[in-house]
């Protein structure tokens, strides 16, 4: 038996996909939990009714709908994964938006038949199927109407009715419970027509489905096709208004924004109007349009349907306002807002924003007005900011121990909110404020907790201007000094130098004192010291480098009070400011006149070490030395470090190496770490002294450079005399050291050879032999022959000899003699065989040898004597 194509449908449903329809949140804007979508529901029964089945002609080549264009739950195409909501502006949240049934309604007005009969004398047999299918949906018999329609669209393929037939059949397969198959009925018929108003209402419910299941991004193009095709303008409404809604929530702004506009244009009754201007105005601020966001809140705050509508928009009305500096229309609008009474938590927030813009304006007073107001309407959102606000008030208007048990009652109701990290601050500008004991202790238990730097800096501002007022001096400057480097405003880092320069004055600590109002000075010109702003003013302009506008200021000062007590400093600025010019003939001759006014004034030594610094500049080495050793002797404690090293350099270049060492010692003594400035000048005083063969000195100056130094950054001829002086020392163990670096920096050959035969011999000198000859072998095998080779060769004697071994000795002696022909090297070699051969008891090998150390080097005058 063939089964009739509804018992295939029966069949085909079990299959389908069991995924039921979700009503979910609107997220944007958010409504109330839609209900499900109302439909023609069949007549509810107790039991199904059994009734006769349409009969149905046989179609041995035809095909039912469900065999053709229907797709079955496994070719379905598979749903999109849901979309990401973005975290969007606008208008989520309000009650600007109809609930969820208004969009239902407008899917529910479907294009009704208008029941006709068909022309008797002339039947269309597609009419007549289509007719009787029709006629069953009227009568809301979905399970009669659902075959019927398969039947007429199984066999009328191009019918124009089709449209209409496959749009009610889906409308069947929905009031049966028949979901999924719906909605792929409801996709076939979009896939196969593609325009018509039937698409549209199609479009519109797979469009409502994804997005109830919050996939935004499937249903953006199903509501556009809907709003393109529908006819309704109650859907079309519905359809642009949703689309917009998913194009915010896809994240793509401007069409959304188009989109609303479309929404809030049109004519007639619009349910959508207030929403989609609310979302404008939300999108507009998001976008830093904060004008046009004004605008359209305060719009809505006049025409919106709903209160609550009104008081949202009149309360963002207000904030934008008071951003915009525009306080009194921002107060009129929170006053607005306030007065509509509305539900919602929209008057709270109305009440805050007034209260903020009150305590911004100083109006403490009106704070704590609106504060006894709305004390009864306040909720856990915003009462936090509302007690501190008042709390804060209370401060400011004297009243700081009110202000307190506000800021410890906000602590310890809401611990955990945003506005009790601002209370605890404050709580200490009240403690200040009623002069507390324990403050100091408050102030270190706040800054245990963490705070901003900002916060954490003025709380210590704080501390340091308590201990002040206790007298504590030591740490009030500390603290005043650190917060000098800090995130304060300039005008507390302004007080914080001053009141550092006062303490330190207070604890006779004048040089701190001065850096301190130095510090004032020079990043603070503008300071309230009135009597002194001129010449603060020159001091800024050095710092800016506008040297021009400082030496006019200088000029000012010296011309117009020539009595004053500046004049002195207008006049050693103006030196130092031509100096920074490079006009150095101009600067010596205003110093010259400083030192005729004011020959042992606070500002002689500095000129007198200008005079000084410019002879210098100009290599006139000789000049430079009075001027400077006068500033050193009016104020060492400035000046002995500049102008010593100046007068060392001096004495350098002039070639006077006993007075630069007799200055560099005298330097080093206050303090040895200055030796790290004078590593140059003393491997020149070691060099100079160690070719005067003077190697005591050599070895005090090598040493203060090569003490302060890494090893390695050291030149390898420093340590290599170093060495050398030290042997001659017979500070064998500290030769031994120096020549070490010296050969971990050498590499050529040569250069290690010779370092090898320092080292020798200060092995030699230590009394280890052994030792002494492996170095000296090195050097032998770095050289095979030349000059060093002869040097090795007598080493090893000296060795030899050294052992007892003089046989030994002298035959290494001899061998340099026999080797090289050397007007120094080769004489003292035969010189040594002599000895070695005389100390051997060889009398006939000594005697042989002096003859032809005379034979050969007649001029040569021997170290020991031949008598005997």
């Amino acid at each position: 038996m063939r089964l009739r194509p509804w018992q295939i449908l029966t069949c085909s449903i079990c299959f389908a996909s069991n995924l039921q329809s979700q009503e979910v949140r609107r997220a944007l804007p958010v409504g109330p939990t839609p209900e499900a979508v109302p439909r023609a529901q069949p007549v509810p029964r107790a039991q199904p009714v059994p009734r006769l089945q349409p009969f149905y002609p046989d179609q041995t080549t035809g095909s039912s709908i469900l065999d053709e264009n229907i797709p079955t739950a496994q070719s379905v195409e598979p749903q999109h994964p849901l979309e990401n909501v973005p975290d969007a502006k606008t208008s989520a949240g309000t009650p600007a938006e109809p609930d969820a049934k208004t969009r239902d309604a407008a899917e529910e007005g479907e294009i009704r038949l208008a029941p006709g009969q068909p022309d008797a004398q002339n039947v269309d047999p597609a009419k007549a199927e289509l007719a009787v299918a029709d006629g069953l949906y009227l009568r809301k018999l979905y399970d009669l109407a659902a075959p019927e329609y398969e039947k007429y669209l199984g066999q009328f393929l191009t019918d124009s009715g089709r449209p209409s037939a496959m749009y009610r059949l889906a409308d069947c397969y929905a009031n049966l419970g028949q979901e999924q198959t719906a909605f792929n009925t409801y996709r076939m018929l979009i896939d196969e027509v593609g325009t018509g108003e039937f698409v549209g209402s199609a479009a519109f419910r797979l469009g409502s489905r994804e997005f109830d299941k919050k996939n935004f991004q499937a249903a953006t193009p199903l509501y556009d096709k809907a709003y393109v095709n529908a006819k309704s303008p109650e859907v079309k409404l519905t359809a642009r208004y949703y689309e917009a809604k998913c194009l915010e929530l896809i994240g793509k702004k401007a069409d959304a924004a188009a989109a609303y506009e479309d929404v809030a244009k049109f004519a007639g009754k619009n349910p959508y109007r207030d929403a989609a201007r609310l979302s404008l105005a939300y999108l507009a601020l998001e976008n830093n349009q904060r004008q046009q966001a004004f605008d359209i809140f305060s719009r809505l705050g006049i025409d919106a349907a709903k209160p609550a509508v009104k008081a949202e928009a009149l309360t963002r009305a207000g904030i934008i306002a008071a951003d915009l500096k525009q306080k009194d229309k921002a107060d009129q609008l929170f006053k607005s807002a306030i007065a509509l009474n509305a539900e919602g938590k929209w008057k709270q927030i109305a009440e805050l924003e007034q209260m903020k813009l009150q305590y911004e304006g100083d109006k403490f007073s009106q704070v704590l007005d609106s504060y006894a107001k709305s004390t009864n309407s306040l909720g856990d959102e915003t009462r936090p900011s509302v007690m501190l606000l008042v709390a804060n008030s209370y401060r400011q208007l004297g009243k700081p121990q009110k202000a307190l048990d506000l800021y410890n009652q906000l602590i310890r109701i809401y611990p955990n909110t945003p506005e009790v990290y601002d209370a605890r601050y404050q709580r200490l500008i009240a403690l200040d404020a009623i002069k507390d004991p324990s403050l100091v202790s408050e102030v270190d238990s706040y800054l245990a907790t963490g705070p901003s730097r900002d916060r954490y800096d003025k709380a210590k501002l704080l501390k340091a201007q308590t201990l002040f007022q206790q007298r504590r001096f030591e740490p009030a400057a500390r603290l005043y000094l650190e917060l000098t480097n800090s995130s304060l405003a300039d005008s507390y880092k302004a007080d914080c130098y001053y009141a550092a320069g006062f303490s330190f004055l207070q604890l006779n600590v004048n040089q701190s004192a001065i850096q301190a109002f130095t510090g004032l000075i020079d990043k603070f010109p503008k300071y309230r010291m009135a009597s002194k702003a001129l010449l603060k003013r020159a001091l800024l302009f050095q710092e800016a480098k506008n040297l021009p506008a400082a030496v006019n200021d200088f000029n000012k000062i010296i011309a117009d009070y020539p009595a004053s007590s500046e004049v002195e400093t207008a006049l050693l600025q103006k030196g130092l400011t031509l100096g920074q010019q490079a006009d150095y003939p101009q600067m010596t001759a205003t110093f010259h006149q400083l030192l005729k006014l004011y020959p042992n004034g606070p500002g002689a030594a500095q000129a007198n070490y200008w005079i000084g610094w410019t002879d210098f500049e100009g290599k006139q080495y000789e000049d430079a030395i009075a001027p400077l050793s006068n500033a050193r002797d009016l104020s060492p404690e400035e000046y002995a470090e500049k102008t010593t090293l100046r007068l060392i350099l001096c004495y350098q270049n002039l070639h006077k190496k006993t007075l630069a060492a007799k200055e560099v010692d005298a330097f080093i003594q206050k303090d040895p770490q200055r030796v790290l400035i004078l590593l140059d000048v003393c491997r020149w005083l070691g060099s100079e002294f160690y070719n005067e063969n003077n190697f005591g000195q050599a070895a005090k100056y090598f040493e203060l450079m090569t003490k302060t130094m890494d090893p390695a950054k050291v030149e390898k001829g420093i340590w290599l005399n170093y060495a050398r002086s030290l042997n001659n020392l017979k500070n064998f163990q500290e030769a031994d050291t120096a020549i070490n670096h010296y050969l971990e920096l050498a590499t050529e050959p040569a250069d290690r050879a010779q370092g090898f035969l320092v080292l020798s011999t200060a092995q030699l000198g230590d009394k280890d032999p052994d030792a002494a000859t492996s170095s000296a072998e090195q050097a032998l095998s770095l050289q095979p022959e030349g000059r060093l080779n002869a040097e090795a060769r007598m080493l090893i004697g000296d060795i030899e000899s050294a052992r007892g071994n003089y046989e030994n000795a002298a035959r290494s002696y001899m061998s340099v003699a026999l080797l090289y022909e050397d007007p120094d090297v080769t004489p003292r070699a035969l010189e040594r065989a002599y000895e070695a051969f005389q100390k051997a008891g060889n009398e006939p090998q000594a005697t042989k040898t002096l003859s032809e150390l005379k034979a050969r080097f007649p001029d040569y005058t021997m170290k020991v004597s031949t008598a005997g």
